[in-house]
Formats: C-alpha cells, sequence, structure tokens
C-alpha cells in the first residue's frame, strides 16, 4: 500500500524525451519568447557595459601609476604594470566585441519582430484578396485575375523576405555596400 501512496502523491518527472522535445521545440507563441530574449540581450549589453565602464577606470588608473613609476624612473614596476595594462586592455578588446556581437543580435531580434508584426499584419490580406478573387469572378470578370496578381504578389514578397535572410550576417553586397553607406554618413556626422 505505501507503494500506491509514493507513486500517487509524487510529482511526475518530465521523462529525458519530454526534455528535449521542449528544448527542440518549446511550446508558446513566439512572439513573446522573442521579446523575452530581446530584454535578455539589453539586460546582458547592461552587464556588459558596466564591466567595460569598470575595465575603463581600472586602465586610467594603471596608466597613472605608469606614469608616476616612470617618472620615478623605476623600470621594474613600470614594466609590471605595463604587463598588467596589456592584460586589462585584452579583456576590455573581448568584452566590447563581445557587447557589439550581442547587440547585433539584439538588434536582428528587433527586426525579425517587427517583421513578424508586418507578416502577421499582411498574411490577412493575401487570404481575403483569394476570397474575393471567387466572388468577384461572378460580377467582374478581369477583376478576379488581378486580385490573383497582387495576392501573388504579396505572396512572393513575404516569400522572397523570408528566403533571401540568412544567416551570414551581412555577407551579401547590397548590404555590405548599404552598411558603407550608413559608415560614411556616421564618419561625417561625427566630423560636425
Amino acid at each position: 500500500m505505501t507503494s500506491l501512496s509514493s507513486k500517487w502523491s509524487k510529482p511526475q518527472k518530465t521523462g529525458i524525451s519530454e526534455r528535449i522535445n521542449n528544448i527542440i521545440k518549446p511550446s508558446g507563441a513566439l512572439k513573446p519568447r522573442v521579446e523575452t530574449a530581446i530584454k535578455k540581450l539589453q539586460a546582458q549589453v547592461g552587464k556588459l557595459d558596466a564591466m567595460l565602464s569598470s575595465l575603463n577606470s581600472r586602465d586610467e588608473k594603471i596608466f597613472h601609476r605608469i606614469v608616476i613609476a616612470t617618472q620615478q624612473h623605476d623600470t621594474h614596476t613600470s614594466k609590471a604594470l605595463s604587463k598588467e595594462l596589456a592584460e586589462v586592455r585584452k579583456v576590455r578588446r573581448v568584452l566590447g566585441n563581445a557587447r557589439m556581437a550581442i547587440e547585433q543580435i539584439e538588434l536582428r531580434l528587433t527586426t525579425f519582430h517587427d517583421l513578424g508584426d508586418t507578416v502577421v499584419t499582411v498574411m490577412p490580406t493575401i487570404g481575403l484578396m483569394k476570397n474575393m478573387k471567387t466572388s468577384l469572378a461572378k460580377f467582374m470578370p478581369g477583376a478576379d485575375q488581378e486580385l490573383n496578381n497582387m495576392a501573388e504578389m504579396l505572396g512572393g514578397l513575404m516569400t522572397e523576405t523570408f528566403h533571401s535572410s540568412d544567416a551570414s550576417f551581412g555577407v551579401d553586397t547590397a548590404m555590405n555596400s548599404e552598411s558603407e553607406k550608413i559608415l560614411q554618413e556616421a564618419g561625417a556626422v561625427a566630423e560636425q
């Protein structure tokens, strides 16, 4: 009788296949998960900013100590501090690169989020056009062809949008030229 009572009240554990399935194919709507991922990435960028700020202040302090040691002709201390400063700058560079990568992923997810909102708006329009096509064919024979063309155009646009996106993070030559224009514009604004 004890085995029945322990099995009855014992909470059921998820099996390994269920856990793997939840990892591979998580349940729930995609939009809230993307929003949650964006918020988590923003939090990580904030943490990296704090770490970078700390490293910048440490860099300044160590550099100031190197200047003082050099003025006092203390080569041993200045060499030791310069090695430490090199390590701090290396870590700062790595963290800066990680911050940029996380920010790029955040921007991609934000773009994906906005694109998803657009798709949700446009897809019912395509269905509506297809439904109207059959209704209007009775009264206006040429209208069904025109609605069919518009529905195909919107469908093609949606297909192009999703099939042209790749995971190469901007290797496309059109995107590179666009990126170069943006960088030139930003450089011109920075010079002012």
